[in-house]
């Protein structure tokens, strides 16, 4: 989904934080497998009133959806909100029960056919267990044809990538004796997807759109045991995971596919095609956490974990038509694929930070990480392919390897040279290697490749009075070695924040960032610039009790101009993208004194991003809601918001929608 039509109502407050004191030692990653996670929450064991065994609240509500006008793929791909019923929101907490538990909670949010809704439990008896689940479901849906071929007509929108799935994730997680010295904790974790959409079916000169059905899951099962002591807390955990994709592809009628020319005097085509994608596999995992204080001006983390999944494949595919063998430089009408292959991935990270202070003022961290994954693979290949002459038989059995290593160290000074202003200076290497089979172009049976950067960071922060806060943050490179044509090369990047409190519940903030990028190797020839400059005003008198505003504005700007090779003419190409950007968002609300038990609450404003250069774009998001209580304890919510979408170029893709939820929420 374009990521930029998505204009948030949310007011970014940039602020500078101050370095942060000396903390216990803590483990470094995981937050959910540490005894602060599973006591970190507020003691809600308070019982609701005597005669109330359940708190909380409920709002239903409906949703009434003026067209998507326009065109609504587009709109699914970048709203995605329909009509019909909904559960707005669902909150309830249960009255303790004596020996069974202390706090129990179930939130419930956008269910009833949001493109996202949620839901999670929380129970747990003090000092005996807590039980933790998630549920996360998602409606991705992508159809944007324009981005598939910017020559695409208003008649045919037809995409060659596109999905209409689902993604949903599950977490239940049990921790035993939270809080105390040792801690065991079992835990279950599963991702899945699933749907359709359209693929590619890539042959030789050319490329075919067919549709495509994907379903994939992965569960992950974990255990392990946390141990806090005075100055040492370790976290040791044994986990499994299971893997499977299942892939289908069909396509029945005659399709062109990309190039609607002769080739060789013979038209392409694709007239059927059954191709399946199997793939099942497992891992073993090992996970070590410690985090110790040796003394008091000193702390040390570290993480190791050591992985050895495996895969098996299978693939075959079945296609007829006018296509395209280069083995033999000539034409076939029908052929066949049969590939079956095994891979094993040992995977080996670790990483390790140590926090000194030698000195009042002065504060040294020092971080190490290194990544290792290693794949082996063998794969035996059958095809056949037949001709209005001699068909063409061909197997082949391959090994394959994929080696890549990273490493990186990174060390940073602190220190406080005035009262109110902290200044920072480090450097940060990174290195590493890589070995992997590449493109059919090149002509070599394997590639290797170097990494290599050093960058110099460097930073400060001021604080005045807790009304003034400012940070920059500067990292520069001058080149070295990369894996990739767009990866940093000659580039240096900047930000700023600052924030300032000038009037009583009023603030003032200011966000700067830009980086630039640049790679002089004349077969790369790249050159990006992206810039950022952020304001926003906001008041909150008596913190927003009765009155907020907020107010922000963004103007953005990104230029990139990169060579590129273009697999039809295999000649060196430009590509080049431009764009200034304007967004903004404005919030008002308002909540009179209640007169007479009546209290209502109305909110107001929205947001816009404007656009010019190579795809200039207008996407505007008005709204405005209303709060009434009827009665103790009963609110009646209503909101209306306007979607709308404009683009010069791609005027197809233009789309237009008038919303408004009306909702009845209920608070015991």
């Amino acid at each position: 989904m374009r990521h930029l039509l998505i204009v948030p109502f949310f007011i970014g407050m940039a602020v500078a934080q101050d370095q942060p004191a000396p903390a216990p030692a803590a483990p470094p990653t995981d937050q959910s497998a540490t005894p602060a996670a599973a006591s970190s929450t507020p003691d809600q064991t308070a019982a609701p009133a005597a005669d109330s065994v359940i708190s909380g609240s409920i709002e239903l509500g409906y949703r009434f959806v003026s067209g998507p006008y326009g065109n609504q793929d587009v709109y699914r791909s970048t709203v995605n909100l329909g009509q019909g019923p909904r559960l707005v929101s669902f909150d309830f907490t249960v009255k303790p029960v004596k020996k069974l538990f202390d706090h129990f909670e179930l939130q419930a949010n956008s269910w009833g056919g949001d493109p996202y809704n949620s839901a999670r439990l929380d129970v747990d008896k003090t000092g005996l267990y807590r039980l933790t689940a998630d549920y996360r479901n998602t409606a991705y849906f992508n159809f944007l044809p324009s981005f598939a071929d910017p020559t695409i007509s208003s008649g045919i929108l037809l995409t060659q990538s596109s999905f209409d799935t689902h993604i949903r994730t599950s977490d239940v997680q049990l921790d035993l004796l939270p809080g105390r010295w040792i801690s065991p904790y079992l835990a279950w974790s599963r991702d899945s997807w699933f749907g359709g959409g359209t693929t590619i079916f890539v042959q030789s000169r050319n490329n075919y759109p067919v549709a495509n059905s994907v379903s994939d899951s992965t569960d992950n099962f974990r255990g392990g045991v946390q141990v806090s002591l005075p100055k040492v807390h370790v976290v040791l955990e044994q986990g499994g995971t299971t893997f499977r994709d299942d892939q289908g592809v069909t396509g029945n009628g005659l399709n062109t596919g990309d190039l609607t020319s002769p080739y060789l005097g013979q038209q392409l085509n694709l007239t059927s095609l059954d191709e399946l994608y199997r793939v099942r596999g497992d891992s073993l995992y090992t996970k070590v956490l410690i985090a110790a204080n040796p003394l008091t001006w000193l702390n040390v983390s570290g993480q190791f974990l050591y992985a050895d999944p495996s895969l098996t494949t299978h693939y075959n595919a079945a296609a007829t038509g006018t296509l395209f063998l280069p083995e033999t430089f000539a034409f076939y009408n029908s052929g066949t694929d049969l590939i079956t292959a095994d891979a094993n991935m040992p995977h080996s990270s670790g990483s390790f930070t140590a926090e000194a202070r030698p000195l009042k003022k002065l504060r040294i961290v020092e971080y190490w990480n290194t990544d290792r994954l290693h794949n082996a693979a063998s794969s035996l290949l059958t095809e056949q392919y037949i001709s209005t002459g001699s068909p063409f038989l061909g197997s082949d059995a391959a090994t394959d390897r994929l080696v890549l290593n990273y490493n990186e160290q990174q060390i940073e000074i602190f220190y406080d040279l005035l009262p109110h202003l902290t200044v920072r200076g480090g450097e940060r290497y990174e290195w590493g290697d890589a070995t992997v089979r590449p493109s059919d172009l090149s002509g070599l049976a394997m590639e290797s490749g170097t990494l290599s950067r050093n960058t110099g960071l460097a930073g400060a922060s001021f604080r005045f009075r807790e009304k003034v806060r400012a940070s920059a943050d500067f990292e520069a490179s001058s080149g070295g070695e990369e894996y990739f044509r767009t990866s940093l090369h000659n580039y240096w990047k900047l930000r700023t924040r600052a924030q300032w409190d000038f009037l009583p519940a009023w603030r003032l903030a200011g966000n700067f960032f830009e980086l630039h990028n640049e790679n002089p190797d004349p077969l790369v020839n790249l050159n990006f610039v992206s810039r950022a400059t952020t304001a926003s005003l906001s008041w909150l008198p008596n913190s927003g009790r009765n009155v907020s505003v907020l107010l922000e504005y963004t103007r953005s700007n990104v230029n990139s101009n990169i060579l590129y090779l273009d697999p039809g003419t295999l000649g060196t190409a430009l590509s080049a993208y431009l764009e200034n950007g304007n967004s903004a968002t404005a919030l008002i609300d308002l909540a009179p004194r209640a007169m007479h038990g009546f209290a209502p609450r109305v909110s107001f404003g929205g947001s816009l991003f404007t656009s010019a250069g190579s795809r200039p774009t207008e996407y505007y998001q008005p709204m405005a809601r209303l709060s009434i209580p009827l009665a103790k304890g009963v609110q009646w919510n209503s909101e209306w918001r306007w979607y709308s979408l404009s683009e010069s170029i791609y005027a197809f893709e233009n789309f237009r929608s008038n919303q408004v939820l009306v909702s009845l929420r209920y608070t015991r």
